[in-house]
Parts: C-alpha cells; structure tokens; sequence
C-alpha cells in the first residue's frame, strides 16, 4: 500500500515543473526581452542582424512558453507532435506568401 502511495506521489511530481522553475523561465524571459529592448537602441546596427537577433529570441522565448507554460514539456509526444506539426505548417504558408508577393524585410526588390 506505502509502494502504491508513493508512486502516485512521485508520479504526481513528475507531472508539472516546481514554481522555482517558473520563476526561473520567467527570469529567462525577461532578460531575453530586455536584451531585444536593447537591440533596438544599439546604433549602427543592420536591420538585418536587427531582425535576425530580435527572430531568434522570439522562436526562442515561443519555445520556452510553450514548453514551460503550456505544460507541453511534460505532455505526450503524441500531443507535441498535434502542436508542432501544424505550426511547422503554418510557418511555411506564411513563408510561401511571402516569397510569392516579394515581402522579406531583409531582402528588398531592386
């Protein structure tokens, strides 16, 4: 019965992250977004490194939200894979339209 008990605890642990890890992310996320802040006020620099640095943090803050959360970390992978997939979908539409209609910010027609 204890064996029984303690493994419904561990398994009730094992399910969500502690809230010193959301404070963590939460710490992350702020310094990710103070440096974005900062990289618009930075002089000379190309829009595109400017757009390319401030994408990337974004991709990267999206993955930790999404992870941390959404609980999407500590779900199936079958549920990840329903997430992920139609968002790779949509970011290649997205892609799509805008090679078809000349909209890339980091590539201007001549």
């Amino acid at each position: 019965m204890a064996d029984a008990h303690a493994h419904a605890a561990s398994h009730a642990e094992g399910g969500h992250a502690s809230v010193a890890t959301y404070l963590r992310v939460a710490v992350v996320l702020a310094i990710i977004t103070a440096i974005e802040i900062t990289a618009l006020y930075v002089p000379g620099l190309p829009n595109a490194v400017l757009v390319t640095v401030l994408i990337v943090f974004s991709v990267f803050k999206f993955g930790l939200v999404v992870a941390f959360f959404m609980h999407l970390r500590y779900d199936s992978k079958v549920l990840t894979a329903l997430f992920v997939g139609p968002l790779m979908l949509a970011c290649a539409i997205i892609l799509a339209l805008m090679a078809l209609f000349s909209a890339f910010l980091l590539l201007p027609r001549a």
